[in-house]
């Protein structure tokens, strides 16, 4: 097997694989499995909630977020594309929940009873938001202000000439309270003595319960005196961790060691504020760089090439780095089979008879089956795309013309100007994305040099930085 037919099998074996990684991260079914059925979901609030987050009937997936729009109330409604086995009854409700306190948010269907009448295919359900990490906070916050003001009041109240009235009428109302109770047990004296010689009577039994406690006592003195040893020896340990306890908070207390120079010595404490606010610039300084991560955005594609002069195909490998809207940076890696020209320089040196020497140099050029670099750094203005830069490992640019919303596309690069005896190369080619993440191209290669000029069909295919979120988030973390 050639080396490019080796290039061509491993590459179709990586566009098969990502097919079928986007099929499955896009959740596309075939046959039975793409026939689900769909309601609507009406929320006041989805903050957290994602397009094709998942639904689920008791904690078990049964769907995804087919796509969330606004309305005009301010209201949002979400559209809920479930499994085919899945039934909903009247009464069925959606919530949105999250899994844990911080974990990703999904949504929450009851099926509602099972011996109401189901409901159609695309019904509505009125849908609640479940009580998120910020409600708690504020709910925490509410009741430290009602905290708060019930102080307040209570100093308000107590405090000051007021309150030292309000304190001694208490106090009189309480030497009321007693005298009432002396009337009361005047008036009851002889309940009082049948209550007294109840007392007597359980005095006597509390003395016989005693009596049989010192009989056990006695039965038992041994494992009592045991126990008190151990106990008087637990006190001595409790006694001597008590004086460790004293002699480390004096030592903290006159400044000796190092925690006691930390509470003690104002040098310390400068340089422990020093060194606080050091860090706290530094985690400013890292939260605005991962801020700025965050925002860069990752385009990564393949696409096969197939010219129909020589016969070969062309491989591709592109990332494309986007910091902001309307600028990006493009890396590529292209397997070109014969397709990478070097320039050779020949020397050959003839003796004559007269032994004189000459030589002679001579110039030429071969094509090898090499990897090619391209490094291009592009602009886009409403739906023209301009880029500049290496190309294929010479310095080239391209202008791009996008037509209904990028559906489709027309292109023009332009590169190798030094090429012996020929014309600069253009490649003039065409796009259609029959998805967002396939499309197909076509178009001419080498147009000035007739020799060299040669149509080409392709394909390709794409993810966006939010399909390769998605790829990372469904791998497993072993824990």
């Amino acid at each position: 097997m050639t080396t490019t037919a080796k290039i061509g099998a491993f590459f179709v074996v990586v566009l098969l694989a990502l097919a079928v990684l986007i099929l499955k991260i896009e959740d596309i079914h075939f046959g039975k499995k793409a026939r689900t059925n769909s309601v609507d979901a009406h929320f006041k609030d989805v903050a957290g909630l994602d397009d094709k987050s998942a639904v689920r009937i008791a904690g078990v997936r049964v769907g995804k977020v087919d796509g969330i729009s606004l309305r005009p109330d301010g209201t949002a409604l979400a559209h809920l594309a479930l499994d085919p086995n899945v039934e909903l009854h009247q009464g069925a409700i959606a919530q949105v929940r999250s899994l844990g306190m911080l974990g990703d948010k999904y949504v929450e269907l009851s099926a509602g009873d099972p011996a109401a009448p189901r409901l159609p295919n695309g019904a509505l359900l009125e849908g609640t938001s479940g009580t998120g990490f910020d409600d708690i906070t504020k709910l925490a916050a509410d009741i430290g202000k009602d905290l708060k003001e019930v102080s307040s009041a209570m100093a308000g109240s107590f405090g000051g000439p007021k309150g030292e009235d309000k304190l001694n009428r208490i106090v009189d109302n309480l030497g009321r309270l007693a005298e009432s109770l002396r009337d009361l047990v005047d008036s009851n004296r002889g309940n009082v003595d049948v209550m007294l010689a109840n007392l007597r009577a359980l005095s006597d039994q509390m003395k016989l319960t005693v009596a049989r406690v010192d009989r056990m006592l006695d039965e038992n003195r041994v494992g009592v005196k045991d126990t008190i040893t151990n106990m008087d020896e637990v006190t001595g340990k409790l006694r001597t961790t008590a004086d460790n306890l004293n002699s480390i908070t004096g030592k903290i207390d006159t400044g000796q060691g190092t925690l006691g120079k930390l509470l003690n010595d104002d040098e310390t404490h400068r340089n422990m504020n020093d060194a606080l606010k050091s860090v706290k610039d530094g985690v400013e300084s890292l939260s605005g760089t991962l801020g700025r991560l965050n925002r860069l955005q990752l385009d990564i594609g393949f696409r096969l090439e197939y010219a129909t002069r020589p016969r070969d195909g062309k491989y591709y490998f592109t990332l494309d780095a986007i910091p902001r809207e309307g600028k990006f940076y493009r890396l590529e890696i292209g397997a070109i089979p014969h397709g990478k020209r070097e320039d050779i320089l020949e020397s050959s040196t003839v003796t004559f008879p007269d032994g004189s020497h000459q030589t002679i140099t001579t110039t030429g050029q071969r094509f090898v089956d090499q990897f090619v670099l391209s490094a291009q750094l592009g602009y886009k203005f409403n739906n023209t795309i301009l880029r500049a830069g290496v190309i294929e490992g010479r310095g080239g640019a391209a202008i791009e013309q996008t037509f209904k919303a990028d559906a489709f596309r027309l292109s023009g690069e332009v590169w190798d100007f030094t090429r012996p005896d020929l014309n600069g190369r253009i490649k003039i080619y065409t796009r259609w994305n029959a998805s967002p993440n396939l499309y197909v191209t076509g178009g001419v290669d080498d147009v000035l040099n007739p020799g060299l000029r040669t149509p080409f069909l392709g394909a390709g295919i794409r993810w966006k930085d939010e399909d390769l979120k998605a790829i990372m988030g469904s791998i497993p973390i072993p824990k």
